[in-house]
């Protein structure tokens, strides 16, 4: 079973998504991601539909995994 659960990668992947948007938007350059909020949206909804699916599967859980000892 797979977990989904925001750690260090999801937060890493935060900061420099924001500082990526940053840089592009001071160099006036296109962003490299769609520049509407629709297409963002579709993004997002794809994923959340996709978890919604493995998740009726049990082939996904939310939260930190078991801690083995």
């Amino acid at each position: 079973m797979h977990y989904v659960y925001v750690g260090r990668n999801e937060v890493v992947a935060l900061a420099v998504g924001l500082i990526t948007g940053t840089i592009y938007s001071y160099l006036n350059l296109p962003i490299p991601a769609p520049n509407v909020l629709g297409g963002i949206f579709a993004i997002i909804f794809t994923f959340i539909g996709y978890l919604i699916v493995q998740k009726m599967r049990g082939q996904i859980g939310f939260g930190r995994p078991p801690h083995n000892s």
